[in-house]
């Protein structure tokens, strides 16, 4: 991706001008024109548009602003850091950049139900052991894996992490969720599931379900026979929550992303979906096989957090199955 081109883009939204943003990056307008036709032709899609009133944001333009005010955020913080990283005195980031520690990366969709039996495993095998936790998509823990950033992830093996050796942990399957009121009860065998197929559908914003065509699609044609046209937008399973128990939408989701909610009674409907509508999702732990992470137990922690991740989805699952 091409940064010039990012910070071109996210100062002409800013200023709704390319004059104007042409003046604040010290550019000339079809300089900075070029590199905004270089990064659209890209990514394959227009993001500006011309209006009477100035440039505008088209809705991929919108969708891909916020994406890049994050990253551009997240890169200017990390350079701010490193730049007083120079402190005799150390502080917060010499300890982050200090490679001593066991950097373990999780999975965000399901990180809230695993983390804890993650700790815990640790502290049994190594209770001194300082810690990095890093909580990112399953793509992006393998890339950091890949680049000796992380010594041992938890992630959906929508790809392989090239350095490291991985051991299946779990088969995850999907669940229907829908409110308790306001909504038709749905069979268990989904038979009557397109009564649904009106409602607002609660989309995660980025997870192994947003790999549309491949996953999400699939499964909303197997229901519906076509895709919903309503959407509410989530980035977390806490948003997604409180809008299930509003009655403002249904979603599907897997069991791993909802598990540590099951040790309480459920504040929405919830069915277990067979597996001819997609196939099991498939989580894994890895470790990596870098020089650098061996002076860490990471073998020995890995293995201990397959187990544990077993044992917890095995027995809150079945607890599922039997309601």
């Amino acid at each position: 991706m091409d940064m010039e081109g990012l910070h071109s883009f996210i100062t002409v939204a800013r200023e709704k001008s390319i004059s104007k943003a042409a003046q604040i990056l010290h550019l000339t307008q079809p300089t900075l024109s070029s590199r905004l036709r270089k990064l659209e032709e890209g990514l394959g899609v227009k993001l500006l548009y011309r209006s009477w009133d100035g440039i505008k944001l088209t809705n991929e333009g919108r969708f891909f602003l916020s994406y890049s005010v994050q990253l551009l955020q997240e890169l200017e913080e990390a350079a701010t850091l490193l730049k007083v990283h120079g402190d005799p005195d150390g502080g917060p980031i010499a300890a982050v950049t200090s490679d001593q520690r066991l950097h373990i990366g999780v999975e965000t969709f399901f990180n809230p139900a695993f983390l804890e039996a993650i700790i815990q495993v640790i502290r049994e095998v190594s209770p001194n052991l300082e810690c990095h936790f890093v909580t990112k998509s399953s793509e992006t823990l393998c890339n950091l894996t890949e680049y000796e950033g992380l010594h041992i992830t938890v992630h959906f093996d929508s790809r392989e992490c090239p350095g490291s050796i991985s051991l299946p942990a779990i088969e995850d399957d999907l669940v229907l969720l829908y409110p308790l009121s306001g909504y038709p009860e749905i069979h268990e065998d989904l038979s009557n599931v397109k009564l649904l197929e009106h409602r607002p559908f609660i989309l995660y914003e980025s997870s192994p379900l947003l790999r549309y065509r491949e996953v999400t699609e699939r499964i909303l044609m197997n229901m519906f026979g076509s895709v919903p046209r309503s959407y509410h937008i989530v980035s977390d399973t806490q948003t997604m929550t409180a809008i299930l128990e509003s009655g403002f939408g249904y979603t599907f989701t897997t069991v791993s992303s909802i598990l540590h909610l099951l040790e309480k009674p459920l504040p929405f409907n919830l069915i277990l979906m067979k597996t001819d509508y997609i196939s099991k999702l498939n989580i894994q732990v890895s470790y990596s096989t870098a020089a650098s992470a061996m002076h860490h137990p990471i073998e020995k922690i890995a293995g201990q957090i397959q187990k544990a991740l077993q044992n917890k989805y095995s027995s809150l699952h079945t607890k599922l199955s039997g309601s």
